[in-house]
């Protein structure tokens, strides 16, 4: 059984204050949309590359200063 390795983005501490308590879409490692909802993020990420498949956007949520845990 193969091993599934998951792998957080690199995002800067600039975008980490820019879009803390927000979804964000990630397109080709970086940062296209955002939204409240992770379907918001998505749907803006698809009105700005309407060609992209939705499998090749990966959706994550960047944690409020207060509920990060390190």
């Amino acid at each position: 059984m193969g091993e599934i390795v998951y792998q957080a983005p690199e995002i800067s501490m600039e975008e980490y204050k820019k879009y803390r308590g927000k979804h964000v879409a990630i397109f080709k490692g970086k940062i296209v949309a955002s939204g409240t909802t992770a379907k918001e993020a998505l749907t803006n990420a698809l009105k700005k590359y309407p060609n992209a498949k939705t499998s090749q956007i990966a959706l994550h949520y960047i944690c409020p200063a207060e509920e990060l845990i390190l």
